[in-house]
């Protein structure tokens, strides 16, 4: 049989299977129940839920049934918080200085309760010096008593520590609160790491910035399929 006939045939057959596909998922579509429809509708009709902030391009948000559950009182003394922790710099040398920057934020919609953050640095990092915004911080326990957080408002804790060893490095921080606390994500971790010289850092660096070349095994099927319109055309 002709190779142009036996090409043509593969082409057809893989684009039939591409159309049974496509009719599977509009098929399952149609299999839709009403409840089913009703329940996808309720989920992103406006005015279903209060947004109480955006995370990472997630939307926070707290249902109307949520919220009347919560009584005029409850609803004063809990705050959804967010602690975020963050390091100036990913890759340093021993010898280098670093700043970790801990924050905690009120999203409502009461204030919250005397917070604090349990931040004790990791083994090979020693502490210089430290700055808030709000309350205390005690570097030999770690401790960060922050005190009341009103709604709405950001709080910071700033420290600066000296690399004194190489290794990775992983600074842990810990919220707590007296009132209830709306967000279930109390723990934020950052790593950083700390190599004996600058060689090292300058290695770990160029392998960051090496990009993927990309599947090899994709490239060589668009070049056959490249070929084989080539050749049909001739």
């Amino acid at each position: 049989m002709n190779i142009k006939i036996i090409i043509l045939f593969m082409l057809i057959a893989l684009s039939s299977l591409a159309c049974t596909n496509a009719l599977d998922l509009d098929s399952a579509t149609d299999n839709l129940t009403d409840h089913d429809a009703h329940n996808i509708e309720a989920a992103v009709e406006p005015g279903n839920g209060e947004v109480l902030g955006k995370e990472n391009d997630t939307v926070v948000m707290a249902s109307e049934s949520q919220a009347s559950n919560l009584s005029s009182k409850d609803s004063a003394s809990s705050a959804y918080l967010v602690i975020d922790n963050d390091a100036d710099k990913e890759n340093i040398v021993i010898g280098d200085y670093v700043t970790w920057t801990v924050s905690v934020l009120n999203k409502g919609p009461g204030n919250a309760k005397n917070v604090k953050v349990f931040d004790k640095l990791p083994e090979g990092l020693k502490y210089i010096t430290h700055k808030t915004t709000q309350g205390t911080f005690n570097p030999k326990t770690g401790i960060w008593d922050i005190g009341d957080i009103l709604n709405g408002k950001e709080v910071f804790l700033y420290i600066t520590t000296l690399a004194v060893s190489a290794g990775e490095k992983i600074n842990k921080a810990n919220l707590t609160s007296a009132s209830v606390n709306l967000n279930n994500e109390t723990y934020e971790a950052e790593e950083i790491d700390v190599f004996d010289n600058p060689k090292e850092n300058h290695v770990k660096h160029h392998a960051d910035s090496i990009m993927p070349a990309g599947n090899p095994i994709g490239l060589i099927l668009l070049s056959l399929l490249a070929c084989f319109i080539t050749f049909l055309k001739k």
